[in-house]
């Protein structure tokens, strides 16, 4: 075999040990210094590959692919067929817990999107690396847009309908208004008159002299007194004209009684 001919040969092995190395530190890749993680949603809501992840706010990963899958089967969940694989720096995954939520933001009015992650509960289960987990889908702008119109000629519809009660309402509710103000007047006329004023003093002195009364009667002293009127009133209705007239006379007082 000539010279030429085995350098050749070993370029070609060293060429292709090179290649297969790189396929094997692409794939397992063991120096990495992220974990991936595949989350599911019903609708991928304008995310790309390379948006970046984020926990509580602060860049922690990046979008590695997004794959539309119409054969998935999530138990209870068989609208999701979207699933998104990040990759999140291990510094940080210790966050990510089994009650972590999985949201697709927008940065600012027109900002980017991106995957926030809020991190879970310390007493929660750690999530393992590759693992499976259900994210927040994130509202539809279109279907929003599209509610709202309906909601608005629902209510133009209902307002032309009912345009002359509506009017009618209006107007009764201003002559309410102008009924009100004007009793208004009337009651700071009326208080600034002195013959009301005396009317209103003379009524609070006659409450004040009412309350003084009731809560005497409360009183013991006065609850006694009553207790032995009650008595005498009820002795005394056992008495006819003949039994009271011969009290008197034997008293030697002489009467005309009745």
């Amino acid at each position: 075999m000539k010279p030429e001919t085995k350098v050749g040969l070993m370029f070609l092995v060293a060429l292709i040990f090179s290649v297969g190395f790189a396929y094997i530190l692409g794939v397992f890749n063991p120096f990495s210094q992220t974990n991936s993680l595949t989350i599911a949603y019903d609708f991928a809501g304008g995310i790309d590959i390379g948006s970046p992840v984020r926990v509580m706010g602060i860049k922690v990963g990046k979008v590695k692919s997004i794959r539309f899958d119409p054969n998935l089967k999530i138990e209870g969940r068989d609208d999701i067929k979207v699933l998104i694989k990040i990759e999140v720096n291990k510094t940080s995954w210790d966050t990510i817990r089994k009650d972590s939520k999985y949201f697709i933001n927008l940065a600012g009015v027109i900002g980017e999107k991106f995957i926030e992650i809020t991190p879970g509960s310390a007493a929660a289960e750690k999530v393992q690396p590759d693992a499976l987990v259900i994210g927040e889908n994130p509202p539809r702008i279109d279907q929003l847009i599209s509610q709202s119109f309906g909601l608005a000629g629902k209510v133009i519809d209902m307002l032309e309908k009912n345009e002359v009660s509506i009017t009618d309402t209006i107007e009764t509710l201003n002559k309410l208004v102008v009924n009100l103000n004007g009793l208004l007047v009337q009651v700071q006329k009326l208080s600034k008159d002195q013959n009301t004023s005396h009317i209103i003093k003379d009524l609070a002195s006659i409450i004040n002299d009412m309350a003084f009364f009731t809560k005497n009667l409360r009183e013991e002293d006065s609850q006694k007194a009553f207790s032995v009127l009650r008595k005498l009133v009820m002795r005394l209705e056992n008495l006819d004209e003949k039994a009271i007239r011969k009290f008197l006379q034997e008293e030697g007082v002489r009467a005309k009684i009745f």
